[in-house]
């Protein structure tokens, strides 16, 4: 089961709970939903705060609502896989996922990047 979807939802609530402005982050693409306007453009920042859309819905296909662009109200469709970003106006705090989100199922996809000889090093010094 993908996370993606969670940890949306996750810095969503969390930017609404801190009243902080949440922004995604999206790529366009052929399964993308937006007014014709925004269809020259490779990547959109929508804002999601309730005052902003109507009908936030986020699923395992993606996140969808009602929003008005040039005074016309318009469905959005992000798909899960265009999806660059969910992050607070305010701070820019948040979560972006990388193109190679997808890590194995078990823990051996865990700090692939480190052999098994790499040790961290300790970062504490002995104060006298």
């Amino acid at each position: 089961m993908d996370k993606k979807p969670y940890l949306i939802r996750a810095i969503y609530d969390w930017c609404i709970d801190n009243v902080n402005t949440p922004y995604v982050m999206g790529r366009v693409d052929n399964k993308t939903l937006i007014p014709a306007a925004l269809s020259n453009s490779k990547e959109l920042v929508f804002n999601l705060s309730p005052e902003s859309i109507q009908n936030l819905y986020i699923d395992d296909k993606g996140i969808s609502f009602k929003g008005r662009f040039s005074g016309n109200s318009f469905n959005i469709f992000l798909p899960l896989t265009s999806i660059v970003g969910v992050y607070a106006k305010e701070s820019g705090d948040g979560i972006f996922f990388s193109e190679n989100e997808k890590m194995p199922s078990g823990d051996s996809g865990l700090n692939q990047s480190k052999t098994k000889s790499e040790k961290p090093k300790p970062h504490l010094t002995i104060v006298k």
